[in-house]
């Protein structure tokens, strides 16, 4: 076989697995993994974030860190919003939030706390 036959034939799978995705956007439920990518300030991009939806709840978890921001899911939203205020050091809020939305297959989002900004792309895993 070719290589250039070989490498068609293989990306003409792989486009085709991609295809079979559910949308986001009217099946979010699920696990969904992304790095954070920082925009301003220091963020946990070391490791992975993940976002969890099953049935009303969202859990996202930045970093897999030992925060976890919660929400409310509504069939039909198109947002997905997760937060967490916490005391900070000297007794001020300490506020972290997830906004994401549907991007094609994935969800893209920001996260947001005193401390930084970014963006994030999460896949369904």
């Amino acid at each position: 076989m070719r290589p250039a036959f070989l490498t068609c034939l293989l990306s003409l799978c792989a486009l085709g697995a991609c295809s079979s995705l559910p949308d986001p956007a009217t099946d979010p439920y699920g696990l969904w993994m992304g790095r954070l990518v920082t925009e301003q300030g220091t963020c946990p991009t070391e490791e992975m974030s993940s976002l969890r939806i099953r049935g009303h709840e969202i859990v996202f978890n930045p970093g897999m860190t030992s925060s976890t921001l919660r929400g409310t899911y509504r069939k039909g939203d198109q947002h997905y919003l997760a937060d967490l205020t916490d005391k900070g050091m000297n007794g001020t809020p300490y506020r972290q939030a997830f906004d994401g939305y549907p991007v094609g297959t994935a969800i893209g989002g920001t996260y947001t706390s005193p401390r930084c900004r970014a963006h994030v792309s999460l896949v369904r895993r």
